[in-house]
């Protein structure tokens, strides 16, 4: 296997693109020297801050366990640059359009590129599925809309709707409570700057659902597998709902599971993952051959 960590935008990391990939390329079999791959492009989560590590390197071993070459996306965060929307939305467009470009290199069968996002990162995937066509992505790549398109997305326990999350942090009581060290803001200003941070502008409810990927998918968005828990209290399971819901009604092929418990994070759910928290990992830990099975039924895997 070569596991190689790249720029995405150039020859070193900038300022301005400071968003970074690694490599995950499983060795040819001596049987199919020439045989392409499907591809898998993984998005961690973290809440646009940073982006958690459990969700990517064991995400990446997962799949290239089932035959994926597999990318992981270090796009741009709070913790390194500009993370108002879209620019981390273009950082995931450029790397479909980077595995495309390097299909013949990297052993990938072109038609068959995904995307898998958790929690932050399943807003991003969703974004670029949703809108590759009518959204600023393609033309900020350089690229035609088809380039950037997945093939299929898988979403894990995803933020969805950035009105619901922005009401329901502003639903805890305590959040109108003077925030010690702070300059004396309190905690719903740090709510709405945190918003204002990631959108690229004032958190209204106009601006929220220009951005809110289930009010502008359409019958082009691809098929796309869901999961979450009822009990997630960082991304409310209602969001999932909603989205299945959209995907309905434009005739997109999906597939969602919600379990009873696991709360958020929990990756991939194996030992690579496991913290103190073994039963939650237990029930939602089918999640995986899932969505592995709905991916070879729509033709990616």
């Amino acid at each position: 296997m070569i596991i190689e960590k790249h720029a995405l935008w150039g020859d070193e990391p900038t300022e301005e693109h400071p968003a970074t990939f690694t490599a995950y390329i499983a060795d040819p079999i001596s049987a199919a020297p020439d045989a392409r791959k499907p591809a898998m492009i993984v998005c961690g989560g973290g809440g646009f801050h940073h982006i958690a590590s459990h969700e990517q390197e064991p995400v990446a071993l997962a799949y290239l366990d089932r035959g994926y070459q597999v990318f992981v996306l270090d796009y741009v965060t709070i913790s390194t640059g500009d993370v108002s929307y879209p620019n981390p939305e273009i950082d995931l467009a450029k790397m479909i359009a980077t595995v495309r470009t390097n299909a013949a290199e990297w052993r990938v069968d072109p038609d068959r590129v995904a995307c898998t996002g958790f929690s932050a990162g399943g807003f991003i995937c969703a974004s670029v599925a949703a809108g590759w066509k009518s959204g600023p992505f393609a033309a900020a790549v350089g690229a035609r809309p088809l380039q950037i398109r997945p093939d299929a997305i898988v979403l894990g326990y995803p933020l969805l709707d950035p009105i619901v999350y922005r009401d329901e942090q502003l639903s805890d009581p305590r959040i109108d409570l003077r925030v010690p060290k702070t300059g004396g803001k309190t905690g719903r200003d740090l709510v709405m700057e945190y918003m204002e941070k990631v959108m690229g502008c004032e958190a209204t409810d106009e601006a929220l659902a220009a951005a809110t990927p289930a009010n502008v998918l359409d019958h082009r968005m691809p098929p796309t597998f869901v999961w979450g828990t009822s009990d997630d209290k960082t991304c409310p399971i209602v969001e999932v709902y909603d989205f299945a819901a959209a995907l309905a009604r434009a005739g997109v092929r999906h597939e969602v599971h919600v379990f009873d418990t696991g709360h958020h994070g929990l990756s991939v759910a194996n030992a690579n993952t496991r913290v103190d928290n073994a039963d939650e990992q237990a029930a939602v830990r089918p999640w995986f051959d899932l969505a592995c099975a709905f991916l070879e039924r729509v033709g990616v895997a």
